[in-house]
């Protein structure tokens, strides 16, 4: 099951930069970006699911997929969770000022009332990359699961007939 949810998280993080850079090279808009990586994100957790029930003849448990969901979605949030803490502590540390402003920019648009949008900014800004990396982390598993929950309970293998508790009538 690691080996499977390993591949399938490193599979989904191909997609996750394959996506970054299409969005960067056509400039789509920042709400839009972040909804559609939700979705690679769930494609990446469904494929494991896909991939682990072809392995074992079609079949995995409702507790199986949760697990395999889980091993995906952990795995991809430390790799993205180290690489923006990487990129932010090493390379550029402007990163949190843009993701200020960028939210900052959203909350405004959806109408949030500007005394909440200062505190937001004014937590944002005074961010370490460690909270970052943290962050990040915690999302993307939160996220991830929430996602797994929904995405086992259809993916999972039915019951067969033999396996159904009936009372004989």
């Amino acid at each position: 099951m690691w080996t499977i949810g390993v591949k399938s998280g490193l599979i989904t993080l191909l997609g996750l930069i394959a996506y970054g850079l299409v969005v960067e090279l056509t400039g789509l808009q920042y709400l839009l970006r972040s909804n559609l990586e939700h979705v690679v994100l769930a494609l990446g957790i469904y494929s494991g699911h896909y991939y682990y029930k072809a392995v074992n003849h079609g079949l995995m448990t409702y507790r199986q997929g949760l697990k395999l969901g889980f091993i995906i979605t952990s795995f991809v949030g430390l790799v993205n969770a180290l690489s923006v803490y990487l990129y932010t502590k090493l390379i550029d540390d402007s990163l949190i000022v843009q993701l200020t402003e960028g939210v900052q920019d959203t909350l405004r648009k959806k109408g949030m009332e500007e005394p909440i949008t200062e505190k937001m900014v004014l937590v944002m800004q005074h961010m370490s990359p460690e909270l970052l990396l943290i962050g990040t982390l915690v999302s993307t598993v939160l996220l991830g699961f929430v996602f797994t929950l929904v995405i086992a309970a259809f993916s999972r293998h039915p019951r067969r007939p033999h396996e159904r508790s009936c009372v004989p009538s």
